[in-house]
């Protein structure tokens, strides 16, 4: 490829469009005022790339290609929540060309979504923001944008037993117990089909998953993660609990309603109880009951599915407020003690 240089001291690269007109080609033209400026324009425009200094795309257009360059290479999960941060987040730089970008844009639209959307979410948003920036080279330093800062929620989990006595013999008492003692996600849970459950060796096979896309409900016959693949061995308790579940075919699923019809059921009748639970909460209550019982992180690991322990540790190993009374009053009684013995050693001294 080669730039003619023209009389105004700038060069021009002409290549064809691949387009014809009235039975003529169509040709366009790049100028820059280098060659190799001029040649790296035409070279972006033949491999679909946009060349920024002489382009009016607009941030909203930007996320728009971004998504689309990975429809094939990223879980729908994942391009459907891309979608929703496109439509719902830093609307009011949406219509801006990236050319034109500036970090205090991006600032005033993080300011402003602050007020709209929890920090957790607007990191996540903003996050995206940047991997759309990144793939479009756009020239703009970020360091000076702050974000709200995010707040460590520190939710607590009632006892195993407590839940467990709430949902003992309702049509939530398998996939709950699916959840907390195995600790399979909702979508592992609905998932699961009796062809999984190996009663010779005692062996739960997590295979698949159902999730939500833009489509609709979909089964997908994987994991959310290669480390989500697992073999769970089945407490006796829950085999039999699968093993009185009617069927007619291997192929049925063990729980016959949909994530949001589970998660929406298991809400209503832990509520009614006065307690504020998710059913995903159920997995942190298996990370946590680990915890508590010293599983060592690679264990708690397999078992669960998580990729890595700093997810495991993070977000889902939490606290019982029972443990942590016995382990105040173990501390205490450590400190105690110590105090009244040294007291009794002091009064002995004086006598």
């Amino acid at each position: 490829m080669k730039a003619s240089l023209l009389k105004s001291g700038n060069y021009r690269v002409v290549i064809s469009d691949g387009y014809y007109e009235n039975g003529k080609r169509k040709f366009k033209s790049f100028t820059a005022p280098t060659e190799s400026g001029a040649i790296k324009k035409a070279e972006d425009y033949l491999s679909g790339r946009v060349s920024l200094s002489d382009s009016k795309i607009t941030l909203d257009k930007a996320m728009e290609v971004y998504i689309q360059s990975r429809e094939n290479v990223l879980e729908k999960t994942t391009l459907r929540i891309y979608r929703q941060y496109s439509k719902r987040c830093f609307k009011c730089i949406h219509k801006t060309r990236l050319a034109a970008l500036r970090p205090i844009d991006i600032q005033r639209a993080v300011n402003e979504e602050s007020a709209r959307v929890s920090a957790k979410y607007l990191k996540n948003a903003y996050g995206f923001l940047k991997s759309v920036l990144q793939m479009f080279e756009v020239d703009i330093r970020l360091e000076s944008v702050r974000l709200p800062k995010l707040e460590t929620a520190k939710k607590e989990l009632p006892s195993f037993e407590t839940v467990y006595d709430i949902v003992k013999g309702t049509d939530v008492e398998l996939p709950v117990l699916l959840a907390a003692w195995l600790s399979l996600r909702s979508g592992e849970v609905v998932g699961l089909k009796f062809k999984d459950v190996d009663e010779v060796n005692n062996v739960l096979h997590v295979r698949r998953t159902i999730i939500q896309t833009d489509e609709g409900v979909e089964l997908r016959e994987r994991c959310k993660t290669e480390k989500s693949k697992r073999d769970i061995q089945i407490p006796d308790y829950i085999l039999s609990l699968i093993k009185n579940t009617p069927h007619t075919s291997d192929e049925d699923f063990i729980v016959n309603m949909s994530s949001k019809a589970l998660r929406s059921r298991f809400v209503r009748k832990i509520e009614k109880h006065g307690i504020k639970m998710t059913f995903h909460d159920l997995r942190s209550m298996n990370a946590s009951v680990m915890l508590m019982l010293g599983v060592p992180d690679k264990y708690a690991m397999e078992r669960g599915g998580w990729s890595t322990d700093s997810v495991l540790k993070s977000v889902y190993q939490r606290t019982f407020s029972t443990e942590r009374e016995k382990n105040n009053d173990v501390i205490n009684n450590y400190f105690n003690n110590i105090i009244n013995k040294r007291g009794m050693e002091i009064q002995t001294e004086t006598q």
